[in-house]
C-alpha cells in the first residue's frame, strides 16, 4: 500500500523531465542531421571531382597477395593494439583477459564503421569492458581515454618527425603549420589535463551544477588518481608509446604498399606525413566512419605530391576497405567468444 505522497510529484516536475527528454532527443536528431547533410557534401563534392570508373580501374590494379598481407598485418596491428591497452589500464588485478582486449578491440572495428569520425568503435569498446568487469569500472575507463590519447599522441609525433624526411614538393610550408597548429593544440591539452589547478577549477565549476557536476567531479578525481599511477610507474606510459611505433609502422607501411603498387611518386615518409594528419581530421565526429572528410582530405593533402584526385580516392578506399575487413572480422567475435568474456576478478576497489 502506498503511503501518501508517495506517488505525488510537485507540480511541473514530470512536465520538466519530459521536456528534457525531448530536448535531448531533439539534440541528437540536430546532429545527425548534421552529420548526414555534411556525408552528402562531402560525397557531392568527391563526385564532381572523381571519375569514378578511373578510381576503380586503379583499385583493380593491387594483387591480391599484397591485399592478403596487409589485411593480416592489419589483424596484427590490432593485436599489438590490445596489449598497449592492457599496460596502460591502471586496473592491475586481471579483470580482463589479453583475449578480451583483443576481442573488444576488433568488435570496436565494426562499430566504427557506422559510428561517427573514426573513433565511434571507443565507445562500444567501453560499454563491453564495463558489462565485463566487476570492480574499478571508472579506471578501466580511464584506460580506454588514455590508450586513445597515447595513440593519437604517437601518431602526432611520427608525423612531426615525418616532417623532417618529406620529399621536396611546392608548398611544404603548408605542412609546417598544420602540423604546428595540431602540436600545439595536443600540448595545451595535455598542460590543461595534467595541471591540479585546472582540475580544482574544474571541480570548483562542476559543483555548481548538481547531479551531473557530481558526476563529473568523480570522473575528475578518478582521473588524479590515474595520474597518481602514471607518474608512480611512468614506465608505463614509456611502453605504451613504443609499442604505438610498430603499430602505427605497421598501419603506414601498408598504405606504402598500396600507393607503390598504385605506382604513386611518395615515400614513406610522405606517407606517415599526409595520413597521420588524415587520421587525426577524421577523429574528428563530423560524418559518419570519417566518410567523405577522409577521401576529401587525402585528395587535398596528396596533389602538391602530384597525385590525382582519382588515384588518391583509391588510396583511400584501400585504407576503409581494411577498416571494412577488420569491422566483419569483429561481428564474428561479436557473435561468438561470449563464453571467453567471464574473466575472473582478482581484486576489488
Amino acid at each position: 500500500m502506498d503511503l501518501p505522497g508517495d506517488s505525488i510529484r510537485p507540480p511541473g516536475v514530470e512536465g520538466t523531465e519530459d521536456g528534457r527528454a525531448a530536448g535531448a532527443w531533439i539534440r541528437r536528431a540536430l546532429f545527425f542531421a548534421f552529420r548526414l547533410a555534411i556525408l552528402g557534401i562531402s560525397l557531392f563534392v568527391l563526385s564532381r571531382l572523381i571519375d569514378v570508373t578511373v578510381v576503380l580501374g586503379h583499385v583493380r590494379e593491387i594483387p591480391v597477395r599484397v591485399v592478403a598481407l596487409i589485411l593480416a598485418l592489419a589483424v596484427f596491428g590490432t593485436w599489438l593494439t590490445g596489449i598497449r591497452w592492457r599496460l596502460l589500464n591502471p586496473d592491475v588485478t586481471g579483470q580482463l583477459s589479453s583475449f578480451q582486449y583483443f576481442r573488444f578491440l576488433m568488435i570496436s572495428n565494426a562499430f566504427n564503421l557506422v559510428m561517427p569520425g573514426a573513433l565511434g568503435g571507443d565507445f562500444v569498446r567501453g560499454a563491453m569492458t564495463m558489462k565485463a568487469v566487476k570492480n574499478r569500472r571508472a579506471d578501466n575507463l580511464i584506460a580506454i581515454v588514455v590508450d586513445r590519447f597515447i595513440g593519437l599522441f604517437s601518431t602526432i609525433v611520427i608525423g612531426s618527425l615525418a616532417l623532417l624526411f618529406m620529399s621536396d614538393i611546392p608548398g611544404r610550408e603548408g605542412y609546417y603549420r598544420i602540423f604546428g597548429v595540431v602540436c600545439s593544440g595536443f600540448i595545451t591539452v595535455i598542460l590543461l589535463a595534467v595541471n591540479p589547478r585546472v582540475l580544482g577549477l574544474a571541480e570548483k565549476i562542476m559543483s555548481r551544477f548538481g547531479g551531473f557536476g557530481a558526476r563529473v567531479i568523480r570522473l575528475v578525481g578518478i582521473w588524479r588518481d590515474a595520474l597518481v599511477f602514471f607518474r608512480r610507474d611512468f614506465r608505463r606510459v614509456v611502453l605504451g608509446f613504443l609499442i604505438s611505433l610498430p603499430v602505427h609502422g605497421i598501419s603506414f607501411f601498408s598504405i606504402y604498399i598500396l600507393a607503390r603498387q598504385l605506382d604513386l611518386k611518395v615515400s614513406f615518409f610522405d606517407i606517415c606525413l599526409v595520413f597521420a594528419l588524415v587520421w587525426v581530421i577524421t577523429a574528428i565526429p563530423v560524418t559518419i566512419s570519417g566518410a567523405g572528410v577522409r577521401e576529401l582530405s587525402l585528395i587535398y593533402l596528396m596533389a602538391p605530391y602530384g597525385v590525382t584526385a582519382e588515384a588518391a580516392t583509391a588510396l583511400a578506399a584501400y585504407s576503409y576497405a581494411i577498416a571494412v575487413f577488420l569491422g566483419v572480422l569483429g561481428l564474428f567475435f561479436l557473435l561468438g567468444g561470449g563464453r571467453r568474456d567471464a574473466a575472473p576478478v582478482r581484486g576489488g576497489g
